[in-house]
């Protein structure tokens, strides 16, 4: 257990130390879009918006009896024209200590996870247990971050932080892990030998 507790809190500050310093130090700063218009933008999602959400456009009201027919249509019409996902809130919070900790709570959860796997799999070798723990990347990848890519076409400038986090910032993690998280191989005794003394 102590083997997974130092390791999982090792691993916490090395992953997240690597995306503090890649997000702190602008590596991460292309993941959006500028634009000089923002403050019309921002002044027509703010009248136009009714709440916090998700909004997808153009889309059909959702309430709309022949909703299914109409977006039929509207998504017939919409290739080759412009659409827009946008994620609005109507108030910006203070950063505050609590985005922190809670970063560094789901980064341990993560750690955590890895490092009971492979301690308690018992896999022999480092590189077996560094690929174990990389699976765990890998199956985000997959199923969270380019599955996102794909059916919901987000840019590459918004995945590649997330990617190089992921590959990197987990890979240095993976190392530490598979270095540290092990079961200490087990003790050989040698039995004495036994004298035969049946008689025949």
């Amino acid at each position: 257990m102590k083997k997974i507790i130092i390791g999982t809190i090792v691993g916490t500050i090395i992953y997240f130390a690597f995306q503090s310093v890649m997000w702190e130090g602008g590596f991460h700063r292309d993941f959006y879009t500028y634009t000089p218009n923002q403050d019309t933008v921002m002044h027509a999602l703010a009248r136009n918006l009714p709440k916090e959400g998700l909004y997808m456009m153009p889309m059909s009201d959702p309430e709309s009896p022949d909703f299914k027919t109409q977006q039929e249509k509207r998504e017939k019409a919409m290739v080759g024209n412009p659409w827009a996902m946008v994620f609005f809130h109507p108030k910006m919070d203070n950063f505050s200590a609590g985005y922190l900790l809670m970063g560094l709570f789901y980064t341990l959860v993560s750690v955590l996870l890895a490092a009971l796997v492979i301690f308690y799999s018992n896999f022999p070798g480092f590189w077996s247990r560094f690929l174990v723990s990389m699976a765990f990347a890998a199956f985000v990848l997959a199923q969270n971050v380019f599955a996102g890519m794909n059916w919901w076409s987000f840019p590459w400038s918004f995945i590649k932080p997330q990617v190089i986090d992921l590959i990197v910032g987990w890979g240095l993690c993976s190392i530490w892990l598979a270095w540290f998280v092990r079961k200490k191989p087990a003790s050989v005794h040698q039995s004495e030998p036994t004298i035969n003394t049946t008689t025949i």
